[in-house]
């Protein structure tokens, strides 16, 4: 299998997609991370008031994606578990990361979670497996 195309056109990072986030990733080298601080507007919100659940799991895969992606190399999600452990508002200011944990055989596990910036409670978190297309080299 190889990796699939990179067009720009993600609908979390891509900065071409008119309707995405456009999210800006940042690498954190000592500890196998990716993150970025973004506040998601109302339209994103599923109950009046509240961010849509699959809006926060989808940003918690991408951000898992991308530490597995610049640590270990392309690959795709083969699973996802997501925990919500507090409500988000529309444009409240969050920190969403992704950390690589564990490799076994051409297989790697993250974990991801989204901080709210303005008191630190965590809005939700995450544990995904991915499947490597081509491992990077050592």
């Amino acid at each position: 299998m190889t990796a699939p195309i990179a067009d720009n056109y993600c609908f979390v990072c891509g900065k071409d997609n008119p309707r995405g986030l456009k999210i800006a990733v940042r690498y954190l080298d000592a500890e196998m991370a990716a993150e970025t601080e973004v506040s998601l507007p109302r339209e994103f919100q599923g109950w009046a008031g509240v961010i849509h659940g699959g809006i926060l799991a989808t940003l918690l895969d991408e951000m898992m994606a991308h530490a597995v992606w610049h640590f270990a190399g392309p690959g795709l999600t083969l699973g996802l578990e997501v925990r919500f452990h507090a409500p988000l508002k529309p444009d409240e200011p969050i920190l969403a990361r992704g950390v690589l944990h564990t490799k076994n055989g051409g297989r790697r596990l993250a974990e991801g979670e989204i901080i709210r910036l303005a008191d630190g409670v965590r809005i939700a978190s995450g544990k995904s497996r991915f499947i490597l297309l081509n491992e990077k080299e050592p």
